[in-house]
């Protein structure tokens, strides 16, 4: 079975837990890489990679479903928050053919990808969240943390201004939205949905250190209550395959801030602790059963993640 990871750059970590769960699974076959810069860091470390088009242009489905079709791609492994509303469009037609990927449904990414539509259905399911809005106006408090309301990583972010900063930061935005800046020590937590919409474990872990919106740093810990939160938002969406919950946690509760229904930049972390999502997405993909197994994950292990050098004779 060949896997494809799409939006590849330089997600070599992901690649290398991919990779070591093919061996494993001793199914044979490759791991492809695919972006649309040919030069990608990922590039060098695929073991076959494609070019993949622009997913905005037209016969952009059909090249995609050509591909899997023709190079047997058995999983497909999206990796970037604005390709997932593509191929959850899309993966009816890829299980058709052969290819499982492990994405939710339409309407669950576009909760997840809105920061405001994922406020309301919190709100909803009663599950806690942090106070959301799109008018400063609407929020109690004196310090802000201003994003966009469709924006991923935290290259737009703003932490802890007060109103007339935040107002300002806000005007910059295309869809601004505001929060109150949280008590406690965020988190994430890393879990593997199945085909069947169960959770099968979640790890969550402590965000010790974070640079442009992801972990550095990043601890497992034991945090009952914070799992239970993380696993009734899964159940109350559509959702398949690796999803990472982010929140804020103290000893009065939990506060969810958003849901990435893909891999995260320290997901890694959750693969070595026991949520072995490339292990079982390629079990699935071959027609296993995976069983919730909810608990057994490693507490207390800790993930560094830092720059690294590749030679290469020309």
């Amino acid at each position: 079975m060949n896997i494809l990871l799409t939006s590849l750059s330089r997600k070599v970590p992901l690649l290398e837990a991919v990779r070591q769960a093919l061996v494993e699974a001793a199914s044979g076959g490759v791991v492809w890489g695919a972006d649309s810069d040919p030069e990608c860091v990922g590039h060098y470390f695929a073991d076959r990679f494609w070019n993949m088009p622009s997913l905005d242009h037209r016969d952009a489905p059909d090249r995609l479903l050509d591909f899997c079709a023709r190079e047997q791609i058995g999983l497909l492994i999206p990796t970037r928050d604005g390709e997932l509303p593509f191929f959850a469009g899309l993966r009816d037609r890829l299980a058709g053919q052969g290819t499982y990927a492990p994405v939710g449904s339409p309407e669950a990414i576009e909760v997840c990808l809105d920061k405001l539509s994922f406020y309301e259905h919190c709100r909803r399911e009663s599950i806690p969240t942090a106070p959301t809005a799109s008018t400063l106006d609407d929020l109690e408090g004196n310090r802000f943390v201003v994003k966009d309301r469709r924006g991923a990583g935290g290259r737009d972010i703003a932490v802890g201004l007060d109103r007339r900063r935040a107002r300002e930061h806000g005007e910059r935005l295309s869809e601004p939205i505001f929060q109150p800046v949280l008590a406690g020590v965020e988190h994430s937590v890393d879990l593997y949905v199945n085909r069947r919409g169960e959770v099968v474990d979640a790890a969550p872990r402590a965000r010790i250190r974070v640079h442009d919106g992801e972990s550095t740093v990043t601890e497992t810990v034991e945090h009952a209550g914070l799992v239970d939160v993380a696993v009734r938002l899964a159940r109350s969406l559509e959702l398949r395959g690796h999803v990472v919950v982010q929140a804020f946690a103290d000893d009065h509760g939990v506060s969810l801030l958003e849901c990435n229904p893909r891999v995260g930049g320290a997901s890694t972390l959750g693969f070595h602790a026991g949520v072995e999502s490339p292990r079982w997405a390629i079990r699935e993909a071959l027609g296993e059963t995976v069983e919730p197994r909810m608990g057994a994950y490693r507490r207390g292990l800790r993930l560094v993640r830092y720059p690294a050098d590749r030679l290469i004779e020309q």
